[in-house]
C-alpha cells in the first residue's frame, strides 16, 4: 500500500465522523468501515448465501436482502450468534478494506471506524490496515447529549455507549487523541495539528 493509512475511532457521540470530515476537507481521503461491512450483507456478495443459510430466511426482505435489522435483533441477543456472523463477515470486511486501501491514489487515507479495540476489524493475518491511530474523546455528559438530539433516549444512549469499548482502552492504541468537549474552532485545530503530524510521520 502507498497511502499512509490512519485508524479514526471513538465512542458513539465523541464526534468521529465529525472530525472524519475535518480530515477529508485537508485532502485526506476516508473510508467509512460501516459501509464497507454493509456491503457484505448485500445479496451480490459472496458472503450472502452463507449467512441466509446460516441464520435462516426469515432474516430477508421481501426483495430478498437481508434485514439488517432482523438480524441484529438475533445476533446481539447471543454472543454466540454474534461470533458466527463476524466469523463470515470479518474476513470480508477486511479483505474489501485491503483492495481498497491498494486502489487508494491519495496520500492519507482516514479509516472511519467505530469499532477498532473490539474486533480485528482492518486486519490482514493479525496485522493491522493503518499505520497510526486517531481517537476521538468527548465526556460523558456531552455524548449523552449529542446523541438524545439525535432522538435516542438517555437509556439507549447510555446502553450503546457501554457496549462499546472504555475511554481508557481506546487510549491504550491511541498515537493521537483528540478531545472533542469545546468549541468547533478548537475541535477544528486540534484536527489541523493532527494532520501536520499526519505529514510529518508520513514523509519519515
Amino acid at each position: 500500500m502507498q497511502t499512509f493509512c490512519i485508524g479514526l475511532t471513538g465512542g458513539i457521540g465523541a464526534g468521529k465522523s465529525t472530525v472524519a470530515e475535518m480530515f477529508q476537507s485537508l485532502g485526506a481521503s476516508v473510508i467509512n468501515v460501516d459501509e464497507v461491512g454493509h456491503s457484505v450483507l448485500s445479496r451480490t456478495s459472496n458472503e450472502y448465501e452463507e449467512i441466509v443459510k446460516l441464520f435462516g430466511e426469515e432474516i430477508l426482505n421481501p426483495d430478498k436482502t437481508i434485514n439488517r435489522a432482523a438480524l441484529g435483533q438475533i445476533v446481539f441477543n447471543s454472543e454466540r450468534q454474534l461470533a458466527k456472523l463476524e466469523a463470515i463477515t470479518h474476513p470480508g470486511i477486511n479483505k474489501r478494506l485491503f483492495n481498497i486501501l491498494e486502489r487508494q491514489t491519495s496520500e492519507i487515507t482516514i479509516l472511519d471506524m467505530a469499532v477498532l479495540v473490539e474486533q480485528p476489524l482492518a486486519q490482514i493475518d493479525g496485522a493491522p490496515l493503518y499505520q497510526k491511530v486517531i481517537v476521538v474523546e468527548a465526556s460523558y455528559e456531552n455524548r449523552i447529549e449529542r446523541l438524545q438530539m439525535r432522538g435516542l433516549t438517555k437509556e439507549d444512549a447510555d446502553a450503546r455507549m457501554q457496549s462499546q469499548a472504555t475511554d481508557k482502552e481506546r487510549r491504550l492504541v491511541a498515537d493521537l487523541i483528540i478531545c472533542n468537549d469545546n468549541s468547533l474552532q478548537d475541535l477544528q485545530l486540534q484536527t489541523f495539528t493532527c494532520w501536520e503530524m499526519l505529514c510529518d510521520w508520513m514523509n519519515e
